[in-house]
């Protein structure tokens, strides 16, 4: 289901629900309204009626009250009821005439007068209010009312259809009202949901005419907020998978040109202890091949490396680290090495509170400076490890080893730069790595002289 027919299903039935919902409360408000009002017009009708008879007569008795009423056609006294329905029929009468009836009647149960279309027998079997009759076949309400001095009683009385003719037109008009609220209600918000989605529209098509190498930022101007958001967020994915494709594209590239020497190297070694005269030849370029190898996987290793570490996603998985811990187990995992090179490794454990970071990376950070400064380090030497803590975290690595001249510090950061005096084998990776965490986790990192003149002092403060 798309945006347009959920979002216009859903507000038409609220809309049906809320004009249906008054419409239903407007029909039983006009209802009872209705019922009232026509009650209330039976009562004044009775009071009227018995005030004039018992002024009538006073003055002229009830004879001339049947008269009267005779020549007004309003009551005629031998009529049968059945008969007397259709008996008014001028170009002056209205058809619910014969819907409305009366009686007077005496103390003693005589009949004195009554309207043409009401029966010889009482309209209500009750003194006073209001009553629910049954009469020929068709239901009526009356309403009895005895004169203040007794001796009268006035009997007015409707036929019920009368009420409900009216109801019916009202609810009639109603219904054609929310039929027509409904229809047009739904027109109205099918062209302003449509009008409200164009913009949405409008963006998925200059999407859509993009070719798949247009990593480009999305600069068109929109004015609704929504929308605004959309582009916002599709601008910072572009920028995001921008920054992948180039960052792969890279280590990609550096890959190829950096594979292809030492895997020519393999070939060259392997084709050499094809061709070796002796077993010593042979022997010595196996062992050449095993070499490049090994340099081969440790480089591929590190491009991986280089590769996973990704800002986003790490900085996503920031958690409380001890780095204090984790330096020494990476002493002990490297202490090998050490050993073999009679390297001593000097790290006082500190105490220092624990720190937001991955990991996962930190570990590759201290991992690799002390690869480094064990590698570069002669045999004999020291490495000097010490974690400090003011207002940052201060990591510094000391080594006894040739160090770095002033020219390289800024050129060793870059991805399989390696300086020309240094003979230790390596792929040149190792400090773009510890680069790339620092920066991940918003750090600095200084290259700088040891502090006894003689050696490269490494400091990371994060």
């Amino acid at each position: 289901m798309s945006i347009r027919s959920h979002l216009l299903f859903r507000l038409i039935i609220v809309s049906v629900m809320l004009v249906g919902g008054t419409a239903w409360l407007g029909y039983q408000d006009v209802r009872n309204e209705t019922w009232e009002l026509f009650d209330a017009q039976l009562a004044r009708s009775s009071r009227m009626i018995l005030s004039l008879v018992q002024a009538q007569n006073v003055n002229y008795g009830f004879s001339k009250i049947q008269d009267y009423l005779d020549e007004s056609g309003l009551a005629v006294m031998y009529l049968e009821f059945q008969d007397a329905i259709n008996e008014l029929e001028t170009e002056h009468a209205h058809a619910y005439e014969s819907k409305l009836a009366f009686q007077i009647w005496d103390d003693v149960g005589n009949l004195l007068v009554k309207s043409y279309n009401a029966p010889l027998e009482p309209l209500s079997d009750r003194t006073d209010g209001f009553n629910d009759v049954v009469i020929d076949g068709y239901n009526w309400r009356t309403f009895s009312l005895v004169s203040s001095n007794g001796p009268y009683r006035c009997i007015t009385a409707e036929r019920l259809d009368v009420r409900n003719d009216l109801i019916v037109k009202i609810s009639n008009d109603l219904l054609y009202m929310f039929v027509f609220l409904v229809l047009a209600l739904s027109v109205v918000l099918y062209l302003s949901i449509d009008k409200g989605l164009k913009p949405l529209q409008l963006l998925a098509a200059q999407i859509n005419r993009r070719s798949g190498d247009n990593l480009d930022l999305i600069r068109s101007d929109y004015r609704y907020s929504e929308i605004v958001t959309i582009k916002n967020a599709l601008n910072q994915l572009l920028a995001r998978l921008e920054d992948t494709l180039a960052r792969e594209k890279r280590v990609t590239s550096d890959a190829a040109h950096e594979l292809r020497t030492p895997l020519a190297a393999i070939r060259l070694h392997a084709e050499l202890a094809k061709g070796a005269e002796n077993r010593e030849q042979e022997i010595e370029s196996l062992e050449q091949v095993i070499h490049g190898v090994d340099r081969t996987t440790h480089l591929i290793e590190q491009l991986l490396t280089l590769a996973r570490l990704e800002p986003e996603l790490i900085a996503s998985e920031f958690a409380d680290v001890d780095l204090s811990a984790l330096i020494v187990e990476e002493c002990a995992l490297l202490s090998p090495l050490a050993i073999n090179k009679q390297i001593e490794l000097d790290y006082a454990d500190a105490d220092i509170r624990p720190i937001q970071g991955h990991a996962d990376s930190l570990r590759l950070l201290v991992r690799n400076l002390l690869t480094n400064a064990i590698a570069y380090t002669p045999e004999g030497g020291q490495v000097s490890i010490r974690l400090e803590q003011a207002d940052k975290t201060v990591l510094t690595i000391e080594d006894n080893g040739p160090g770095i001249s002033q020219e390289d510090r800024a050129r060793v950061m870059e991805r399989f730069y390696r300086a020309e005096n240094h003979q230790v084998t390596g792929c040149g990776i190792g400090l773009s790595i510890v680069d790339r965490v620092v920066q991940i986790h918003k750090g600095s990192l200084e290259l700088d002289e040891a502090d006894n003149g003689h050696g490269l002092k490494v400091v990371v403060k994060i």
